[in-house]
C-alpha cells in the first residue's frame, strides 16, 4: 500500500493543510499525519484532541488518514530527507500557499477580545 507522510503542527489545522492531504491521498492509498506535541504558548494555542479533531472532521476514515503524534519540546523541528529519492515537495495554487496560520491564530485572539503578541512567531520556532 503506498503511503504518503505529512508532518506539521496544524496550530489550527486549515484549508492548506487539508489541499496537502488531499493532494497526498491523489497519489497514495493512506496518508499519515505526524502532529507534532509542542508546548502550549500563543503560537501554539491548541492541545493534541484539539487539533486531531480539525484533521478528524475532515478525514473521518481512520485507515485512509493516520493520525499520529510526538514530542516537539520547544517546536524546534527539521525535517531532514536522504536524497530525492521518493521524496517530493507539495506544490499547491497561490492562494493556497499564501494561507497563514500565523494570520488565522490572530484573528481568532482579536474575536476573543485578546491582543495576539505579534512577537510569538519569533520566540518559538
Amino acid at each position: 500500500m503506498k503511503t504518503g507522510v505529512f508532518v506539521g503542527r496544524f496550530q489550527p489545522f486549515h484549508d492548506g493543510h487539508k489541499k496537502c492531504i488531499l493532494k497526498i491521498l491523489e497519489d497514495c492509498e493512506r496518508c499519515i499525519v505526524m502532529m507534532r506535541e509542542t508546548e502550549a504558548t500563543e503560537k501554539n494555542p491548541f492541545d493534541l484532541e484539539k487539533r486531531r479533531g480539525m484533521i478528524r472532521a475532515e478525514f473521518p476514515d481512520e485507515n485512509q488518514v493516520i493520525i499520529t503524534d510526538f514530542f516537539d519540546p520547544g517546536a524546534h523541528l527539521s525535517v531532514y530527507i536522504g536524497r530525492e529519492v521518493g521524496y517530493e515537495l507539495i506544490q499547491l495554487d497561490e492562494k493556497t500557499e499564501s494561507i497563514s496560520a500565523t494570520d488565522i491564530r490572530r484573528k481568532l485572539y482579536e474575536e476573543a477580545g485578546k491582543e495576539y503578541d505579534k512577537d510569538a512567531p519569533l520566540k518559538v520556532r
